[in-house]
């Protein structure tokens, strides 16, 4: 069996992986270098329209939902190690996008009325259980979706998530609006085939999945013997 996927999807991983390794590298080993940070703040907002585009896309969102946590558990020893946190002191960024995504499912499959049901419930189990990010995630991740459906709107619910966040450079996240608006106008579009056999259908469906625990973990090593 051929797929059809959009390339330019994965050009935004690839930038969003960049740059959040970027952002890694400089809050554990450099943390008084702005630059790291800054350019780090672009990861974000790319991951948050990616799950926005998995959720409607997908054919399966239970087992995409059931990824995203089984990976977000695999991804909690390395990110506490890296970051120096307990083991569950603090619960890594996949936690509130799974989150995320299933408030998103229940917008598709549902009623607005129960999205607006789910989505406080979401925020609070984000903030109570310490997520990376809490709120600010999902409801970045909300207003993706409005995004795609009202730009404008969208984009301004976006700038005011930005400013709830009293964090030194955060506005800086909204440098990825434009690649983002980039893909919506069908400017990265790029549909490419490939057959379900192939590895590299394999690869580019859990590659994100696999490179967050292992670069975390490649930097705790980094820093426990180097630094």
């Amino acid at each position: 069996m051929v797929r059809t996927f959009d390339f330019g999807r994965e050009i935004l991983k690839l930038v969003a992986i960049a740059t959040m390794t970027m952002d890694h590298v400089g809050a554990i080993f450099y943390p008084e270098l702005v630059l790291f940070r800054v350019v780090g703040r672009i990861a974000f907002p790319l991951f948050a329209y990616l799950i926005t585009l998995g959720i409607e896309d997908t054919k399966k969102p239970g087992r995409y939902i059931i990824t995203i946590f089984f990976f977000a558990l695999i991804s909690q020893i390395p990110y506490s190690l890296a970051f120096k946190f307990q083991p569950f002191e603090q619960l890594n960024i996949l936690f509130p996008l799974c989150l995320s995504a299933l408030a998103l499912y229940v917008l598709k499959k549902k009623s607005l009325e129960t999205f607006l049901l789910i989505l406080p419930l979401a925020i609070l189990l984000s903030v109570v259980l310490n997520m990376e990010g809490n709120f600010y995630v999902i409801l970045s991740v909300c207003c993706m979706k409005l995004l795609r459906s009202k730009p404008l709107l969208g984009i301004l619910s976006l700038v005011g998530v930005n400013l709830l966040v009293f964090q030194t450079n955060q506005l800086f996240s909204l440098l990825a609006l434009p690649l983002i608006l980039l893909h919506e106008k069908d400017f990265l579009k790029k549909e490419i085939s490939i057959p379900d056999a192939s590895r590299y259908y394999t690869l580019r469906k859990y590659a994100f999945y696999i490179y967050y625990p292992l670069h975390l973990g490649m930097l705790y090593l980094v820093n426990l013997f180097f630094f």
